[in-house]
């Protein structure tokens, strides 16, 4: 926390410059920062603006219990963390590992007051789940339910954000921090990891809150925090509200996540292959380390005319790094679409246009 006082201080006294109307989101040039209105005054509209927010995520962040089975018929507790209502109908959205094996679920409001829930659908894939509140749910606080927005466009490096949830069962916490970095991924902790990475100060229980804007509005769902034990600072990352709104809407039409399916298997490890070095011989020169080892007859690669031996550099004008941007990149497709994919095959660059089945 020691940065964030001072240099909130002169980066939002610089963003409400005297008489002039601006967005919080807008950088302001530097020309125009000459001129500017007592620095305590605008750290106190900031801060109004933070306890705003604050209070509409306390409408809208739950804690989610899941619970077992045990012998003898009572319900052992098995998981905790935290999750947020995008809708008025009480769909909620948390984290799959927060419910993964759970049998019975409740979630629990700001005011302490308990309902329900029922799970609606889960994907492992993306750590996310959908729950709903079951029959009339208590309001928090004597006021109505209130969804949270999502905002689905990524935000900018340095915009400041506040983690919201239910760290160590303390109850509704907030931390206050910035969007350190965009597209985080190689991190083991999902298939799709294409992560907003914070050093807003986030605990266990946090899993499956919101990262939120000064507006309210959701930019993420919290999934990991760092270990201080790595000497990280406790990053934490968040995956992009764009993939939770897909997630969600997926599952509420279908029941399920379907995933796109191109059929191929792909050389581990190509990097360290003597391979590589063959293909740098024949004039490869690309950055990608996927390479084809070998497509499964009758399907849309195989169909296509992918071959083993091609070298994945593209996937709809995408660069493809490694395995997990090509991960990445077929988990964010959907069944029926038909892509671009560019290869590189002995010495030449060929693009083949393949159609995506269902997994």
């Amino acid at each position: 926390m020691g940065w964030k006082l001072p240099v909130l201080a002169g980066l939002l006294a610089a963003a409400f410059g005297a008489g002039r109307q601006t967005s919080i989101m807008e950088p302001v040039p530097a020309s125009q920062t000459s001129v500017l209105q007592d620095p305590l005054d605008a750290a106190e509209q900031v801060s109004l603006a933070f306890q705003s927010a604050s209070a509409d995520a306390a409408q809208s962040v739950v804690q989610v219990r899941s619970y077992r089975q045990a012998r003898g018929g009572y319900w052992r507790a098995h998981q905790e963390g935290s999750g947020v209502i995008v809708a008025e109908d009480g769909t909620i959205v948390t984290n799959h590992h927060v419910v993964d094996g759970g049998a019975r679920f409740d979630v629990i409001f700001t005011d302490g007051s308990k309902t329900r829930a029922r799970l609606l659908g889960s994907d492992d894939s993306t750590d996310l789940a959908v729950l709903r509140l079951e029959g009339k749910a208590p309001t928090p606080n004597g006021l109505p339910i209130q969804a949270m927005p999502l905002r689905t466009e990524l935000p900018p490096v340095g915009e400041l954000v506040l983690a919201v949830g239910n760290p160590l069962s303390l109850g509704h916490t907030v931390t206050l921090g910035v969007v350190n970095g965009l597209g985080r991924s190689n991190l083991d902790i999902a298939d799709y990891e294409n992560y907003i990475q914070t050093d807003a100060a986030i605990n266990p229980g946090n899993s499956g809150g919101p990262l939120i804007d000064v507006r309210g509005q959701a930019i993420g769902i919290t999934v990991a925090v760092g270990l201080e034990s790595n000497n990280d600072g406790g990053l934490a990352f968040a995956i992009p509200a764009s993939m939770v709104q897909s997630v969600i809407d997926e599952i509420l039409e279908h029941g399920r996540v379907r995933r796109a399916y191109l059929g191929l298997s792909t050389v581990r490890d190509y990097s360290a292959e003597r391979s590589l070095r063959s293909d740098r011989k024949n004039g490869y020169r690309g950055v990608s380390r996927v390479k084809v080892d070998s497509p499964v007859a009758g399907t849309p690669a195989a169909k296509a005319g992918i071959r083993s031996g091609d070298i994945i550099l593209k996937i709809d004008g995408r660069e493809i790094r490694g395995s997990q941007t090509y991960r990445n990149a077929l988990i964010e497709a959907d069944p029926g679409d038909t892509i671009a994919i560019t290869l590189w095959r002995a010495g030449k660059t060929l693009v083949k246009s393949v159609k995506l089945v269902e997994r």
